[in-house]
This record gives C-alpha cells, structure tokens and sequence, in this order.
C-alpha cells in the first residue's frame, strides 16, 4: 500500500516549516471570497498548491448541485444507451427483479455454471418484465448480454443471407456471456427456423453460457409446438436443452396488463 498523501494548508506549512510555492490570489466567481488552497510536498521537497477548497456561498453551491446533476443525467443516458445496445426493450429499462425464484439466481449466481431461468406464464404474466430485469442487472454488472425475442433473432439472422454475415449474427447469440429468449415457440416453426434455435442453444449448452427463456409452452408443449411442421426430434432437442439448463419459473396465467 502506498502512502496517504498529505495535504497542507498554507497555515500548516508555516507552522511546520515546510517550504512552499507562493500562492496566486484565487476567489470565488459566484461572490468574490478568497478560497483556500491545498499542497503537497514535491520532489525537492517545496509544497505546491494543487486543489482549492469549494467556496460555500449560494450561489457556489447551486453550481455544484448543477453540475452533480448533469453529471448524473449523463451517467444515466450511458447507462440507458448501453441497456438499449444490448436489446433490452426501452419499456423495461427499468425493470426490477422481483420474483423469489430470479432473486435467489440472482444471489447464488458463478459464471461458468450454465444454469439459466425458464419463465411460463400466460400472455400478460410478466415474463417480459421479469426476463428484462435480469437482463438489465447482468448488463449493468459489465456482463455481455443479447436480449431478443426469438423471432427478432431469426429475422436478424436471415437478413445476413446476402451478406455473408450469418455465423457472425448466429455467433453474437451463442457467444454472449448471458442470452435472453423471449418468446419462444410464437416462431414460424420452419426446418431452418427451428434448427437454428437450437444451434444457438446447443452452442450455450457446450460452453455452458446461461440462457433465460420465456414462452408461453411449457417445455413439452414447446416441443410439440415447434413440431407443428415435422421436425419433431429437433424441437425435442430444444425442450431437452432448456429442461437440462434452465430452472422453471412459473408465473402464473393473469394478464397484468388487465389489471387495474
């Protein structure tokens, strides 16, 4: 550990006798008062003068207030820019993990451990809200987060067709360090559609990166829905990887949206 830096006043300096810079008059720009300034000994071992202490008239203390203020709105649009990069959708930025169940994985949480949440629930029961404010708290955390539904990552994908880019966009949401699927089984159940998703999840499951998935299917009824077109053994496959790596969260059948 390195030494605590002292920092003297001009009174100090003399009572101690320790040589100092001469000081350049500075006042307060709001009311004209002279502040005090702060030193630290050199090299050659003269005190200069570094800091001034903050004058504490009004108008000097609306100033600062101003600025902290400014500072913060700016910390906040950083903060919110960088929730809106990682596709958290703007209505939840604000999202707060209130369920016992995402609090609990929340706390007992280790990168490298592969587990993520699974939230069920009807339409309206907080699954979005939920699987957001998870996502929200890993961004925050300096985590690499996707957030997507699953048919936004399959039209982000498809769009890189013509473009060369496909294993690029397929590889932004199997590499990230937490993957959010919301939605999942409202898809076109296509044979690419559906072997897609799961090269995303088998991927996850490999390098045991957590997956947070919401859908409206629980996972054998997930499986039956992305078979509705025959490609049942992939759709098993994906119901597999979800009921190996993620826990259930339950959130019931009521449209909070309807609630009043």
């Amino acid at each position: 550990m390195g030494r605590e830096v002292h920092f003297y006043t001009l009174e100090e300096a003399i009572e101690e006798g320790v040589p100092y810079r001469e000081q350049g008059e500075l006042t307060c720009e709001y009311c004209g008062k002279s502040l005090e300034q702060l030193g630290i000994v050199g090299y050659d071992g003269v005190i200069r003068w570094v800091i001034r202490k903050e004058c504490d008239c009004e108008e000097a203390r609306a100033s600062r207030e101003n600025q902290e203020r400014q500072q913060e709105n700016i910390k906040r649009k950083e903060q919110e820019s960088k929730l809106l990069r990682a596709g958290i959708p703007k209505r939840y930025l604000r999202a707060s993990v209130t369920n016992a169940e995402s609090i609990r994985y929340i706390e007992s949480y280790r990168p490298g451990i592969g587990t993520g949440l699974y939230f069920l629930g009807g339409v309206g029961a907080g699954k979005t809200h939920a699987a957001s404010a998870m996502a929200r708290l890993f961004a925050e955390a300096g985590y690499d987060v996707a957030f997507t539904t699953a048919k936004g990552m399959l039209e982000r994908v498809k769009a890189t067709f013509d473009e060369g880019g496909t294993e690029a966009a397929v590889a932004r949401y199997a590499k990230c360090d937490v993957l959010v699927l919301d939605d999942l089984g409202k898809e076109d159940a296509t044979e690419w559609s559906v072997g897609t998703v799961f090269s995303v999840l088998d991927a996850r499951y490999e390098d045991m990166r957590p997956t947070i998935v919401t859908s409206n299917y629980a996972p054998g009824a997930l499986a039956d829905r992305l078979a509705r077109r025959g490609e049942r053994v992939t759709a098993e496959a994906i119901a597999s990887r979800i009921s190996q790596t993620c826990r259930p969260v339950y959130l019931g059948g009521r449209d909070r949206r309807r609630l009043g």
